[in-house]
């Protein structure tokens, strides 16, 4: 008899080990599928999110201006196209080193005005970086994704200095839901840029005002539109006042550009949303759907045994 005790003990146990087979079919996918639902939302969606190491971008604009080189000339009127470039050198853990260039031609093919600067940029936040860089830039560089609330002042190379930012609307656009700021950028000194001219700095300063809109997508952070009007203007240093415009300009991006920056910018939208809400949603309820379905099979199964 006592011989027999082990022998039977494993027969008790087998319907129970055969029992928590089917539980753990049950279980385990479930938990598998929520755990790949967040290793999608918390690696693959951030990866979405940052600035490529690789990024490089081109602009086209357009611009309608009047310009003269001195305060006593006459203005000649002329359309002109912009080009700005981005593209990162080198990327070292959440900082990139971008390189931006912009370059302003007229249809005759003259070279007005042109300027390079290096930018130490968050990869994560679009940020300007201190001590990165050619200068110690404040506010953005770019827009960075899931735009909810943006930093008052933006500092790219379409200006020499910071820009005032403020939310003005949101607008349809194309299908798409578009975050609208005006820009205001007002006595900027740009002596500097302009010291080829005859009389600057030894006669005059020169001072720069600017506003205008700029339509953001903002699930990829993506700049996909911009209008500005601005002027620049001679100033008697000893006084501080005006002696007149010899720059005033309607610039807007081209046609083409705004075509292209939409579809990166849905582009990039269609896969952080992807990676960040669709796919985690979708495991997330094929888990719950197995598990139901498991148990309710289960549940199925031993009523027979228990009847």
């Amino acid at each position: 008899m006592g011989a027999d005790a082990p022998h039977a003990s494993a027969m008790a146990n087998a319907p129970q080990a055969r029992r928590s087979i089917p539980f753990l079919w049950v279980l385990a996918p479930p938990m598998l599928l929520i755990a790949a639902a967040a290793i999608v939302r918390l690696s693959l969606g951030p990866a979405f999110e940052k600035l490529p190491a690789d990024y490089t971008n081109s602009i086209i604009l357009e611009s309608d201006s009047r310009f003269r080189q001195a305060p006593d000339a006459p203005f000649s009127a002329f359309h002109q196209k912009g080009r700005r470039v981005d593209q990162v050198l080198s990327a070292t853990g959440d900082v990139a080193i971008v390189q931006s260039h912009i370059d302003w031609t007229t249809d005759t093919g003259e070279v007005n005005y042109q300027t390079t600067g290096l930018y130490g940029v968050d990869r994560k936040t679009r940020q300007n970086v201190a001590g990165y860089g050619d200068l110690s830039r404040s506010g953005q560089f770019m827009f960075p994704p899931q735009l909810t609330s943006v930093a008052d002042e933006v500092w790219d190379p379409y200006y020499g200095g910071p820009r005032h930012l403020a939310f003005d609307r949101n607008e349809m656009v194309d299908g798409l839901t578009l975050a609208v700021y005006r820009f205001t950028i007002a006595d900027l000194d740009e002596t500097k840029t302009y010291d080829y001219f005859p009389d600057v700095p030894e006669r005059f300063r020169v001072r720069t005002d600017g506003e205008g809109f700029l339509w953001v997508e903002p699930v990829s952070g993506t700049l996909v539109d911009m209008t500005d009007n601005g002027h620049s203007f001679f100033v008697d240093p000893a006084t501080g006042k005006s002696i007149g415009d010899f720059s005033v300009w309607q610039a807007r991006y081209s046609a083409q550009s705004k075509a292209d920056l939409f579809g990166a910018a849905s582009s990039v939208r269609l896969r952080i949303l992807a990676a960040k809400i669709w796919l985690p949603a979708a495991l997330i309820a094929v888990a719950f759907a197995w598990l139901g379905i498991g148990l309710l099979r289960l549940r199925r199964r031993a009523r027979p045994s228990a009847e």
